[in-house]
């Protein structure tokens, strides 16, 4: 059990360190903000409207995908004895 329990901290300090590095590595950050447009109506550039242009069935699927979680974790919540199937 301890060598169990030993794996389960190596394998968590080591997702630690990577995001560590990765955060505070030689990623070069800026100076000061910038600002980033979200929705521009007459110049077209945006996070809006690029994400809703161009991944528009992307986040389609996603919405789908978590509302169907969503669902699922409703119906497992009322389930009345762990392991039975149905209502």
């Amino acid at each position: 059990m301890r060598l169990r329990e030993f794996s389960a901290v190596l394998a968590a300090a080591a997702l630690f360190a990577v995001m560590a590095f990765s955060f505070l590595g030689t990623a070069s950050w800026p100076q000061s903000p910038t600002s980033v447009p979200v929705y521009n109506s007459t110049s077209g550039q945006g996070i809006a409207n690029e994400m809703f242009d161009s991944f528009a069935i992307a986040v389609v699927l996603i919405a789908i995908l978590l509302g169907a979680a969503m669902i699922g974790g409703v119906y497992l919540a009322k389930m009345d004895e762990p392991g039975k199937v149905g209502p």
